[in-house]
């Protein structure tokens, strides 16, 4: 019987062959995901014999990502974001580091608001949304979403995470909303270009293309929702989004066109303008 040292090392080496980035930190996590051990569990059972059910399955998931190229994220079934942790698979994208600089923007921005109400629109996984109503327990979340299947993931985390104070609704964008006095609308919407989308790295082209791709240049969902905004939010409400690279001056024009005002753009780890944020003029309606 083979011991976890050499499973690990040989892991190792195959994820190398195949170039995959971290090969060390990404054999460690699908290990301990099969063995259930934390990394610093694995270096103190070096010893420890590996049945054959254990090394096959070892093997699948190395093929997976190494071969097919998943995200170890959907190999290992989570990712943490903002220090919770949140079931994924293919039905839902992958809440990326930069997308707690948003949430980070909201939680400012709410500090002084009694019982803020928030919309996050294609809600996805639930990260956002239900991040923000773990951090602000006295907040109201609606996570909304197209998808029925995404759907399913974000009422897991919901329970998972055990967060009472949000719910998640079936909505194709603001379609079956009835509220409309919320403090902030959120959304980290679809924005890559179609033909942009054939070039990215097979790892991206597992997420729901769904989640990815949007028309009208990768802008017709925050042409949309900026159209709309205005009457499902508070006057002083704001509107936030997570941009695509090189979007900010369309997305601020679409703001401007609909009586938001004190635009505030964010920049990323990468300074790349990341996050842009409108406040509804109160005479805009």
């Amino acid at each position: 019987m083979q011991k976890l040292i050499d499973i690990l090392n040989m892991s190792i080496d195959y994820l190398e062959k195949y170039k995959i980035d971290s090969p060390r930190l990404t054999a460690q996590y699908i290990l301990g995901n099969v063995l259930e051990m934390k990394p610093m569990e694995l270096y103190q059972n070096f010893d420890k014999p590996i049945k054959k059910e254990e090394i096959d399955k070892i093997r699948k998931n190395l093929i997976r990502r190494a071969k097919d190229r998943e995200p170890f994220q959907y190999i290992l079934g989570y990712e943490e974001f903002y220090g919770y942790k949140f079931e994924v698979d293919r039905n839902v994208l992958i809440p990326r580091p930069e997308t707690e600089l948003l949430v980070e923007l909201v939680l400012k921005k709410i500090e002084n608001i009694e019982s803020p109400k928030i919309l996050d629109i294609g809600c996805g996984s639930g990260a956002i949304g239900i991040t923000i109503a773990l951090e602000r327990e006295d907040s109201v979340v609606l996570g909304v979403d197209i998808s029925e299947k995404a759907l399913e993931i974000s009422e897991k985390n919901k329970n998972n995470n055990n967060v009472k104070n949000i719910k998640f609704m079936q909505s194709d964008i603001f379609s079956n909303v009835k509220y409309n006095e919320f403090d902030v609308i959120i959304s980290n919407p679809p924005y890559i270009i179609e033909e942009d989308y054939k070039n990215l790295m097979l790892e991206v082209k597992h997420e729901p293309k769904l989640a990815l791709v949007a028309e009208d240049n990768g802008y017709y969902f925050y042409k949309k929702i900026t159209e709309n905004a205005n009457y499902f939010l508070k006057n002083g409400g704001i509107l936030v989004f997570e941009l695509g690279i090189g979007q900010d001056e369309i997305v601020k024009k679409y703001m401007l066109e609909n009586n938001f005002s004190n635009i505030l753009i964010e920049k990323d780890y990468e300074k790349i303008n990341r996050i842009i944020l409108g406040e509804k003029n109160v005479k805009s309606i």
